[in-house]
């Protein structure tokens, strides 16, 4: 069995900071032409701005791996597809976050070892599982997560990720705009 975690329903959010860097351009041609405070007061705002946009991308991070944990936990298995909630999938629910900071893919970390691991450790009597937090490195991996998600064989679609990524980012935009908003003022 071939790694799929290229294939892992993810959440993507991002904070496209493009139009900062036409104002800034803009504001360098003003100081250019003898406007130097023009220039100052975007860098003021810049640097808020970019502050803010990484809060506001890790509190939509955390939001989405709330959202997707209580959806797969309320919605997941339950004798529907004969999945048996271990709680792996629900607790490997992960952001990666960019080099910069202003972009995050939330995915479900889990495999099928995880998962088979869980059960054995609460065969005997286990309260807690130990939650997934990186990719796996081997060749062999295989995310179950892509297979609750999409559907595998016999069993049906059991989407989490997508209708709760849709659900957050319902929220995003105004809450963005708020944010900048006060970054700005």
């Amino acid at each position: 069995m071939a790694n799929n975690y290229d294939e892992l329903p993810r959440v993507n959010f991002e904070v496209d900071m493009g139009n900062f860097e036409q104002a800034r351009a803009t504001a360098q041609a003003l100081a250019a032409m003898g406007m130097p405070e023009a220039l100052e007061e975007i860098n003021r705002e810049y640097a808020r701005a970019k502050a803010a946009s990484k809060i506001f991308i890790r509190n939509a991070a955390a939001q989405e791996v709330e959202a997707a944990s209580d959806l797969e936990a309320s919605l997941v298995g339950h004798s529907k597809s004969g999945y048996v909630p271990t709680g792996t999938l629900q607790g490997s629910i992960t952001p990666q976050f960019s080099k910069g900071g202003y972009k995050v893919s939330i995915a479900p970390l889990a495999t099928a070892e995880d998962a088979e691991k869980a059960r054995k450790a609460i065969a005997q009597g286990a309260k807690k599982i130990r939650r997934v937090n990186k990719p796996s490195k081997s060749e062999d991996a295989h995310y179950y997560g892509v297979d609750v998600e999409f559907g595998k064989g016999h069993n049906p679609r059991e989407p989490f990720m997508k209708p709760s990524g849709e659900k957050v980012a319902a929220q995003l935009d105004q809450k963005f705009e708020e944010t900048m908003r006060q970054a700005l003022d």
